[in-house]
Formats: structure tokens, C-alpha cells, sequence
């Protein structure tokens, strides 16, 4: 059996698939949660309440017992949401730093948060498939279940490593490194999906189809290209690109105009009526104005249950009124930075003589009328044909993880978001120090073949009786050009690498002017998948390096 959870920034949801023999014989969507009743929902919020313990009291639709009358959290209670953005900041420079998120819970990290809410996932799968294979086949069936989880393409190998230790903390894995988890890209696990369903089975090689990934944290986008001998494959044929523009975005530009709107009722710091309306209007601008929009001219009207008028405020007989223009005020910056980045990836596109042969929008935010037919209009007229939003386009990623990680590999390459580089000593001459020299051991936007290892080779000059345990820093630098030096404030580290020879004897290596030159080799995976550091020593394969991301 197979399982995903897109762990969503706004929403979450789960896909299985039953497999025998390498095939999927059964495949679904679990559409029962705590907390819904009789309500049946693909997804459902990512947020959870805390005690003033940091237990969680409340998750996804369980939450009515621990909200008061008006909407907002009891004494005591902390809601927090939007935490997936969190992890962004693993290894990150570029995408997260101007966010203003909610604090965690005191002692608790990102990873902890993002574990309590998995753990709640977890929960809710192990009842479901006790349910539907009996409490006997699940459990001895348990161990074998492969796991999946997606996340942005923009996310980094710190935040990627992060969420495994969250997935392992949240009792899915037996240990860390369990390899029955994958992590799949979003807009690879869409693409794999439609593919399944023939949407590119006219497409030919020298086609690409351009991924518009709509999340609710992040908008990513990626173009994917086809080929194969005997059979179909899929490369990633371009760097792809992205920003946290999505759904949440929308949440935060409103909540601040809302708070300035506020302001002008005049109430003291800590008003239980300004708290009122603030609560009411953001749940009416999230499950209603948010998806309805449409820049029609029509006036937004929320009741916010308030006897006294706030003329000042918009506030009148009890309803607060926000103007069209008010609301495209707050949807305008975020369309125009996916347009721009629609428009940079097309002009990618064109740039490399690829031909455009679909556009595939999904993704929790791609049931946005508004957003869909404002990309659509301002793309080429001749790409507009091919412009594609598929019905479940919020679960699509979903079905597609899931195949992703039962299926052979589909995707056999992917473009790498960042140069990687190490130092390695070159000996000048025997028994002197050794020079520094940057290595680029992958640039940015080169094509990395999938699960295929890339060697790097390193020495040491060791003195009998010295330590054979070696640490080697990996970098990265996401500017187009690197610098020539790691000592440029653009290069950073991304992990220590240590490599443990200790089990090895020093005799064993050529012995020059007293000391010993040590050769080894770390196999790193640098793929867009996970990072993985393999050492091997004089032919032996050793296991994985211990791996300290900064």
C-alpha cells in the first residue's frame, strides 16, 4: 500500500492506493475527518490549537469545542496556522523572510508543530485503513506501507531534511532514514497524474508543458518535457520558479487592510468587538469573498453582529461593507507576481525553442475563477488552447504522489534550483599544506539525472594517531553566477558532511615524508529529490555521511 499527504500550507488532505504485483488495483481519497459530522471533505485546514500546556486540543475541522461563540480561540488557546511556511526558512534566503507568521508555542520548534500535525494525519489514516482491511491486515501489513509527502519545488534539501525528521517524529518511519518515505515535488506528482490520465499522450519530444502550481502558501511553476526510448518518460527541461504568492498571501494582504479598517472605529487596545469583527470578516473573506471574486463591481457584505455603527469603518446596521475596489486592492500584487512569473517562464520557454503544448494549473488555490481566467488572459493567445485546469485540481497532487512512489520512475531528470559546491584539498606537494580549490559540482539550472549519485573525491594528510573522522562543508549559492570563492557572503553552507573512517587502518594507506594520505569519496544525490551523502573508502561502501544541515 501507498499513502500521501500533501502537507498544504491553508489545507491538507490524504491519498492511498492499494498495490499488487508493482500495479495500483485501488485507489482513493480519505473524505472522512474529526469534527465534520456527516460532512464529506477532500481536505481539510492546516492549523491546530494548543493548551497552555503546547497540548494539542483541537486540529482541521475538530475545533468548535475550543473557539467561544464569536469564532475566536477560548482563554488559554492558541491557534496556529500557516506553520508549513516555517520551514521555508531551512536553508532559505530567498522565499519566507518577509512573512510575518504567527509564534509557535512556546518550546516548541517548527519541526515539533509540523509533527503534532502530522500525528493527527496519522491517526486519522491508521482508523481508516483499519476500517477498510481489518484491524489483522493492517496490522501485519503496517510496516510495508510506503509513505509520501509534497511540498514546494522551491523548497531547499535543510527544509526537506527538517520535514523527514517531522515525518519520523510523528510516528509514520521507523527511524529517520526509513526509506519507505519519498518526497515529491508538487508540480512533478501533477504532471505524473495527468499523465496517467493521457492529457500528454499527443504530446512529442521536443514539447513541454508548463506546471502552474497554485498552493496556498506558494505559487511554483516548472516546465516539463518528454522522452524516452521504448518508453515514455518526463524531464524537467527548464529551471523552475517560484514565491510565496499563494493563497496565504491573499489572507495576509486582507488582514492588514482589515486591521487599518478597524482602526478607524476607535476602539482601546484589546477590544472584544474589534476582536469580534476582525474574526468574522476573515473567515467570510477565506470560505467566501477569497473564492468568489471576480472584479464584478459588487459591494462584499459581512455580518459582523454589531448593534452601534462605525460609519468611519464601513460599518452599518450591523454589516461591514468592503467595496470591489477595497478587495482588488487586495488580490492585485498577488496576481501580478504570478503573472510575472508566468510570463518569465514562458519567455524561458520560447528562449530554448521549446514548443508550449499545455499549460496544467492546479493546486489548492486553482479553483479561483478569477485568478484562472486572468493568467489565461494574459498569456500568448497561442498558448491559451492548451491552458488546462483538471476537475479535483485540488487532489490531483495527491493522486499523483501516490503513483509517484509505487510507479517506476516517470521523471528521469530535474534542474537544479542552485549551484552545489565543496573545497577540496589539492596537494601542492607532498608534505606541505594543502590549497583550497572551489569545486562547482553542479550549477544551477544544469539537468541532474534522477537516483544517479554524483562522485566527489577527497584527501587527507594524516599523522599516525590522528583522527579519521572528517568533516567537509557542502555550499550553495542560488545567484545565476557563482562567485569564485566561498567566502562570498552570496555562497552559503548548506550542511557539514562528516565522514567516519575511524573502522579503516591508517596502514593501509600510502604512508609519504610521515604522514598518511588519506583518499575517500562521498556519493552525493543531488537530484531535487533529498540529499543524501554516501561514503565509500578504497572501494567499500561505508553508509551515509552524518549529515548537519546549517
Amino acid at each position: 500500500m501507498a499513502q500521501t499527504t500533501p502537507k498544504g500550507t491553508t489545507n491538507s488532505g490524504v491519498a492511498y492506493a492499494f498495490v499488487s504485483g508493482g500495479d495500483i488495483v485501488h485507489q482513493g481519497v480519505i473524505t472522512e475527518w474529526p469534527g465534520a459530522g456527516n460532512t464529506t471533505r477532500s481536505k481539510v485546514p492546516t492549523t491546530l490549537y494548543y493548551d497552555s500546556n503546547q497540548k494539542v486540543v483541537g486540529w482541521g475541522t475538530d475545533f468548535e469545542h475550543v473557539l467561544t461563540p464569536f469564532g475566536v480561540p477560548k482563554a488559554g488557546i492558541q491557534k496556529v496556522e500557516w506553520f508549513k511556511l516555517q520551514l521555508m526558512a531551512h536553508g532559505n534566503s530567498h522565499y519566507g523572510s518577509d512573512l510575518e507568521l504567527s509564534p509557535l508555542p512556546p518550546g516548541k520548534s517548527d519541526i515539533d508543530v509540523i509533527a503534532d500535525c502530522l500525528s493527527m494525519f496519522h491517526e486519522v489514516i491508521r482508523d481508516a485503513l483499519q476500517k477498510d482491511l481489518g484491524r489483522g491486515v493492517f496490522s501485519r501489513e503496517e510496516s510495508k506501507i510506503k509513505y509520501s509527502i509534497t511540498v514546494p519545488g522551491i523548497w531547499t534539501d535543510a527544509a526537506k531534511a527538517a520535514l523527514r525528521q517531522a515525518v519520523f517524529q510523528a510516528g509514520f518511519l521507523k527511524d529517520v532514514q526509513d526509506p519507505r518515505l519519498t518526497i515529491v515535488p508538487e508540480p512533478e506528482a501533477a504532471v505524473i497524474e495527468r499523465f496517467n490520465m493521457g492529457l500528454f499522450d499527443r504530446c512529442k519530444w521536443h514539447d513541454v508543458v508548463l506546471v502552474i502550481n497554485l498552493g496556498g502558501g506558494i505559487v511554483d511553476l516548472c516546465v516539463y518535457g518528454f522522452g524516452g526510448q521504448g518508453s515514455f518518460t518526463i524531464q524537467e527541461n527548464a529551471l523552475g520558479s517560484g514565491d510565496s504568492c499563494g493563497a496565504s498571501a491573499l489572507n495576509r494582504s486582507f488582514s492588514n487592510y482589515l486591521q487599518t479598517k478597524i482602526r478607524k472605529m476607535n476602539l482601546p487596545d484589546g477590544s472584544v468587538t474589534a476582536s469580534k469583527v476582525y474574526t468574522k470578516c476573515m473567515i467570510e473573506f477565506d470560505s467566501r469573498i477569497k473564492v468568489d471574486f471576480a472584479r464584478t463591481g459588487k459591494n462584499w457584505v459581512v455580518d459582523v453582529g454589531l448593534e452601534k455603527d462605525y460609519p468611519d469603518a464601513g460599518i452599518e446596521g450591523g454589516y461591514m461593507t468592503f467595496s470591489d475596489e477595497e478587495i482588488s486592492q487586495c488580490f492585485d500584487p498577488v496576481l501580478f507576481r504570478i503573472l510575472e512569473l508566468v510570463r518569465s517562464q514562458i519567455l524561458n520557454i520560447q528562449s530554448r525553442n521549446y514548443t508550449l503544448a499545455k499549460i496544467l494549473v492546479v493546486g489548492e488555490f486553482g479553483n479561483s475563477e478569477y485568478f484562472l481566467q486572468q493568467i489565461k488572459s494574459n498569456i500568448p493567445p497561442q498558448h491559451r488552447s492548451g491552458f488546462v485546469r483538471p476537475s479535483g485540481s485540488d487532489s490531483a497532487i495527491a493522486r499523483g504522489a501516490v503513483t509517484a512512489s509505487v510507479a517506476e520512475k516517470l521523471v528521469t531528470e530535474r534542474c537544479s534550483r542552485r549551484h552545489y559546491i565543496v573545497v577540496q584539498k589539492a596537494l601542492s606537494r607532498v608534505g606541505q599544506d594543502a590549497e583550497d580549490t572551489r569545486v562547482i559540482i553542479v550549477s544551477k539550472g544544469q539537468q541532474v539525472k534522477c537516483g544517479a549519485p554524483i562522485k566527489v573525491s577527497f584527501v587527507r594528510q594524516v599523522a599516525p594517531g590522528s583522527s579519521l573522522i572528517f568533516e567537509d562543508i557542502l555550499y550553495s549559492c542560488d545567484e545565476e553566477t557563482c562567485p569564485k570563492t566561498v567566502h562570498d557572503r552570496r555562497v552559503k553552507q548548506i550542511a557539514t558532511l562528516a565522514s567516519d573512517l575511524s573502522h579503516q587502518k591508517l596502514e593501509n594507506f600510502q604512508l609519504v615524508d610521515g604522514l598518511y594520505l588519506v583518499n575517500y569519496d562521498i556519493w552525493l544525490t543531488l537530484d531535487g529529490s533529498e540529499l543524501k551523502a554516501e561514503l565509500v573508502c578504497a572501494g567499500e561502501h561505508m553508509g551515509l555521511c552524518q549529515t548537519k544541515f546549517a
